[in-house]
């Protein structure tokens, strides 16, 4: 049997993993749809969506409709054996933002990269996606 501070150890761990993997944070940090007409996009979205204060190093948005998203933890995507992780089956809009320069503290400049079109890998809970993993080749 493992020790009780061990298991104690194991429980912190999961639920530190855990927090702020729901499908309301996921939608707050990558969800744009349809895009927003801003400029310059990355730095107002990342302001908007709250991930500047750190600055978060880099993040990506879907412009798809959340329909659409969601039917990636069911029957439009892939599920990867041994995990929560599925990969989409189709492409989707994204725009990624590169957080430019060093310090994770604002004010927070990013670079964008526009126009990308992409298969996507998220991990679900509960038919919802709650993670962003990354873009499939």
């Amino acid at each position: 049997m493992a020790h009780p501070m061990l298991l104690l150890a194991w429980l912190a761990v999961g639920l530190a993993l855990a927090q702020g993997q729901t499908y309301p944070a996921f939608l707050r940090k990558h969800v744009d749809y349809p895009r927003t007409t801003v400029a310059p996009y990355c730095n107002v979205m990342m302001q908007r969506r709250g991930m500047t204060t750190p600055c978060k190093r880099f993040n990506t948005f879907i412009h798809a409709n959340t329909t659409d998203i969601i039917d990636i933890c069911g029957p439009g995507g892939t599920p990867v054996p041994g995990t929560n992780l599925h990969n989409s089956s189709n492409a989707f809009d994204l725009t990624d933002c590169d957080l430019q320069g060093a310090t994770p503290r604002p004010p927070c400049r990013y670079r964008e990269i526009p126009n990308l079109h992409s298969r996507i890998q998220v991990a679900c809970t509960a038919g919802r996606p709650v993670h962003f993993q990354r873009k499939i080749p």
